[in-house]
């Protein structure tokens, strides 16, 4: 009964998916060329519309590294696409959790360029696309206005800094996230997670890098002095790893708090994909692995919708108790005291995901987030 409010998916929505061969997907990012990959190779006309000029996000947002767990030969059994030549061997994993500082075994953790460059993710997946035969219109924006034109059972993928999530009346809390860039002559690639008072508290930052290139990212809830924090973590890096990013760019965005395949608006049936629907990891951001596999739910969902159901509720089991703790975690009391006391020495697992990884709704080595000591 605690679920409900998190996990709605009703039955009556499920109508009038199968029959037509012509597919509408909005939002050229993972989940949405993961879908328009999967549809044509069922013989599916596909059209993809984006918002930006190319594939590869906003400009604010990416270029930009991102770590991630990831199993490589499950995910490419279930989506039909290796995205291993995307991804690097994580050499280094440490979180700065308030007074402690968790140093992880990288085993089965791996980075990945974002962005419309030529050596990311986005990109490979728009190669394997257009040889696909799949349709793209560029610079085509998804707004309240245009929404009312949104053909019946299309793909919204267009994610949370979109402004859908108001638009479609999607349970969610504002937010904003600080990002930047820059080339570096650091050849290892790793990853570097904040959890601290300077960052608001329940503030979350990292940085990672990849091929030269170390990106970075800060988020806040719009009730934070967001710009003083934002200094302070600026300060923590050029002090502690002497690194100064010379812009930030600020993003509004969204954090959903509900988990949603179908959507009926404007007397239609949608099917929502990637961070949209709700479906990413709650607690630390991980969103590359669950919006691969959330791309391919949707499009067998459009396919046959009793097996795109079970496909969903299979991977997002555990996600409505992960957002319950998720917002537990932010009105604790005394965290910087509480949540140190939950990393011990020992090599156990980063505690709340454990074995199952439950907070990652994706393809994962059971062994990610082995503590290897903490300081």
């Amino acid at each position: 009964m605690v679920y409900r409010n998190y996990f709605n998916i009703a039955t009556h929505r499920l109508t009038g998916l199968e029959g037509s061969k012509i597919i509408h997907i909005y939002g050229a990012g993972l989940s949405g060329l993961t879908a328009a990959i999967n549809l044509a190779r069922e013989g599916y006309d596909v059209t993809v519309y984006e918002k930006e000029e190319r594939a590869g996000g906003s400009g604010k947002i990416n270029p930009s590294v991102h770590m991630t767990p990831l199993h490589f030969e499950k995910m490419k059994e279930y989506i039909g696409i290796d995205v291993k030549p995307c991804f690097s061997k994580l050499n280094i994993f440490t979180a700065h959790i308030y007074s402690k500082i968790v140093h992880f075994n990288p085993e089965y953790l791996y980075v990945t360029e974002r962005g419309p460059q030529k050596t990311s993710l986005d990109y490979y997946l728009y190669t394997i696309a257009r040889k696909e035969g799949i349709n793209f219109e560029f610079s085509n924006p998804l707004t309240r206005d245009t929404l009312n034109s949104v053909p019946d059972n299309s793909i919204i993928a267009a994610g949370t800094y979109s402004g859908l999530c108001k638009y479609l009346k999607l349970r969610s809390i504002p937010f904003v996230h600080f990002d930047s860039r820059m080339k570096t002559e650091c050849n290892d690639s790793f990853c570097m997670a904040y959890f601290d008072t300077y960052i608001g508290g329940y503030g979350y930052a990292y940085i990672a890098t990849k091929d030269n290139l170390l990106s970075g990212e800060v988020d806040f809830f719009l009730n934070q002095p967001y710009e003083k924090y934002l200094q302070k973590f600026k300060n923590q890096l050029e002090k502690t790893k002497n690194i100064q990013f010379s812009t930030w760019s600020m993003v509004e965005d969204n954090y959903p708090e509900q988990v949603q395949l179908f959507k009926k608006a404007h007397g239609k049936n949608y099917l929502l994909a990637g961070a949209l629907s709700g479906f990413h990891d709650p607690f630390f951001g991980f969103g590359v692995n669950s919006a691969l596999v959330s791309g391919k739910i949707a499009a067998t969902a459009l396919i046959d919708k009793k097996r795109g159901m079970k496909e969903f509720k299979r991977f997002s089991e555990h996600l409505p108790g992960m957002y319950i703790l998720s917002k537990i975690y932010r009105y604790i009391p005394f965290k910087d005291l509480v949540i140190p006391q939950l990393f011990r020495s020992s090599k156990s697992s980063i505690p709340i995901i454990g074995r199952n990884v439950q907070s990652i709704p994706g393809l994962t080595h059971e062994d990610c987030f082995k503590i290897l000591h903490v300081e």
